[in-house]
């Protein structure tokens, strides 16, 4: 299996099956994306266009508003769960930079940041026919689905050149196509650790399966209290459920993005109850505040072995 790896977007990127040629200009597409979306690179378009206010419109490059078209689109999806219009508020709780940079304890800037948060915090209008976008007072973080988008971008890309079986991770993020000779073996790590293998499943089909945890990306404030950046948009506080991770899979890889975060908002049962009729076709793997695993979905559609749980016998896997 051919192995191609870099660093973008602040994680460890690999491609799995692809050519030489293929996996560099993966590695330009990924330079050239965060270059564009970062919200921590104040030369980044997104940064320009987030530090405009009603204006009359701002013309965006095809990349960034075909970005933000996506987003905006699961989070009338989702009827707000999902919001990437919490940039602002990220940016009280500390987290305003990349995050090896963090500092423990929030800043000026950051309380600065919060005093803004009681003004006008509105989404942005996004004008289809003129691919415009009108700020108001919401700031755009990207993030995670950024990545994902950015990542399934990639994907599509190369199978249009004919690259007819390959992978991409990002961090939590894995997109993979087409018939390795064997099935595509998927190894999900533990919310403390990314080295610490908690399961693995077999895929039968092509599919995106995203992860998120509310332990890998977490810190603490002066007062001692713990964020982590999964924020629910009814609080704009960190999200506080029976989740401390999920993982789902799904068609696409941005759509495994959205609901991964939505699950650990909601909660495992809330989540799933609020699942049912909206999306059927995702396979969820969800990881407790007491470390248990649980499962739900259509999971059987992507891994017909189920999960593997390395904390379990086997003959005790779902």
């Amino acid at each position: 299996m051919t192995l191609y790896r870099f660093r973008a977007m602040n994680t460890s990127i690999e491609t799995y099956y692809l050519n030489e040629r293929h996996s560099r200009q993966t590695e330009a597409w990924f330079r050239h994306a965060e270059k564009t979306l970062s919200r921590f690179l104040r030369e980044s378009e997104l940064s320009q266009l987030n530090r405009t206010k009603n204006t009359l419109f701002f013309l965006p490059s095809d990349l960034l508003y075909e970005a933000i078209f996506a987003a905006d689109h699961f989070y009338h999806e989702t009827e707000g769960l999902f919001n990437p219009y919490l940039g602002r508020e990220l940016c009280s709780i500390g987290y305003d930079r990349s995050f090896e940079k963090i500092h423990f304890g929030r800043t000026e800037q950051n309380k600065q940041m919060g005093r803004w948060q009681n003004g006008d915090t509105r989404p942005p209008e996004i004008n289809s026919r003129m691919r415009a976008i009108i700020m108001h007072g919401a700031s755009i973080d990207l993030g995670g689905i950024g990545k994902g988008w950015i990542a399934q971008q990639a994907a599509n890309q190369l199978q249009g050149k004919k690259a007819e079986c390959g992978g991409i991770a990002a961090g939590g993020d894995i997109i993979v196509w087409g018939k390795p000779k064997e099935n595509w073996n998927i190894t999900i790590s533990a919310p403390e650790s990314w080295g610490k293998k908690l399961f693995s499943f077999k895929l039968d089909r092509s599919a995106g399966i995203a992860t998120s945890s509310t332990i890998k990306r977490s810190w603490k404030d002066e007062t001692g209290k713990t964020h982590h950046h999964i924020l629910d948009p009814r609080t704009s506080q960190s999200s506080d459920s029976d989740l401390i991770q999920a993982s789902v899979m799904a068609p696409d890889l941005p759509t495994a993005e959205v609901y991964a975060k939505c699950m650990i908002i909601l909660g495992w049962e809330k989540g799933m109850e609020w699942l049912t009729g909206k999306c059927t076709d995702l396979g969820i793997v969800g990881v407790k505040d007491d470390h248990s695993i649980v499962t739900g979905g259509a999971i059987r559609d992507y891994s017909s072995e189920g999960v593997i749980d390395f904390a379990r016998p086997a003959n005790e896997h779902s």
